[in-house]
């Protein structure tokens, strides 16, 4: 408060003061990798190993267990007595969100899936063999992204001083999730209509797909592909740039290489100025993968 008080004494200048953002915000959704892997084990039936995965949300979306899917790919299971069934598992509990508090942010605890029982059935020709151990996760997830529309008494031409400005770009908050909200704009239409435009962006290292697919490569079409939900709680909300043909402010939206834009045009009557929230909601299959190298030796029987 003293820092403001000089501030404020020194030029008198007005400064704009942030708001909190209701999220913490960052890129990441489910993080993945290897917890104490075993990176050299034996041939010959004896010599029984664990893969575990480990999981921790670094975004802001719960995470049930049964949308979460972890694979193993890189060795013929027959090989280490497994069958394909068992190199595929859900998640044993939910995969728990990171949480803003008042007093400060309280993390999830990580999960962890483990594939128990490999075993190197057969010997191998020479002294040892490598493997290349990959882990597939695909999760279902979703972004939460708010912003402010500026409504003023005359959208066309507006008196000067007023509480916001309709013609400019507009800070946009997102939740912690890969796939992220940017590039607010507002514009005035009409007399009675304002409109704006936002950007939804792949900013994660994973691949997109649509919500509830499981990933699943089989349908070219099912790749890259979100469902978008925008809400300002006024009616006359209608938006353009879904896939489908349907009239509304929610749809499908595939995102050409990684981006898509959106516009939406609000219909307004007011007979004052006024801020309205806009909630915008983006809900998505994601695919991440990671993976090390295993060495199976001969146990030289």
């Amino acid at each position: 408060m003293l820092a403001l008080l000089i501030v404020a004494c020194k030029g008198g200048a007005k400064k704009q003061v942030s708001i909190e953002t209701p999220f913490i915000g960052g890129t990441q959704g489910l993080a993945l990798g290897f917890q104490d892997f075993r990176s050299e084990v034996f041939d010959g039936g004896g010599d029984p190993f664990d893969v575990v995965v480990k999981l921790e949300n670094k975004g802001e979306t719960l995470v049930k267990s049964e949308n979460v899917k972890v694979s193993i790919s890189g060795i013929n299971p027959a090989e280490f007595g497994k069958s394909d069934m068992d190199l595929t598992l859900n998640a044993p509990d939910d995969v728990i969100e990171n949480r803003k508090q008042a007093q400060g942010i309280l993390p999830g605890p990580p999960v962890f899936v483990e594939f128990v029982g490999l075993n190197h059935k057969g010997p191998i020709a020479g002294s040892s063999a490598q493997f290349t151990i990959r882990a597939d996760l695909c999760y279902l997830y979703r972004t939460k992204a708010v912003s402010k529309l500026c409504v003023r008494e005359n959208i066309l031409t507006p008196t000067a001083g007023g509480i916001c400005e309709i013609n400019q770009d507009k800070p946009v908050s997102n939740s912690g999730a890969p796939v992220q909200i940017s590039s607010f704009k507002e514009s005035a239409r009409a007399k009675d209509k304002i409109g704006f435009t936002f950007e939804i962006k792949n900013s994660g290292q994973g691949i997109v797909f649509e919500r509830n697919s499981f990933c699943d490569r089989s349908e070219r079409k099912k790749e890259s592909r979100v469902y978008v939900i925008v809400s300002s709680g006024l009616e006359g909300l209608g938006c353009t740039g879904f896939d489908n043909t349907a009239v509304g402010s929610e749809g499908f939206v595939t995102l050409y290489g990684g981006s898509k834009i959106v516009s939406c045009t609000q219909s307004v009557s007011s007979r004052s100025d006024f801020e309205q929230l806009v909630n915008m909601e983006v809900i998505y299959d994601y695919e991440q993968t990671t993976q090390t190298t295993l060495a199976v030796k001969s146990s030289g029987e």
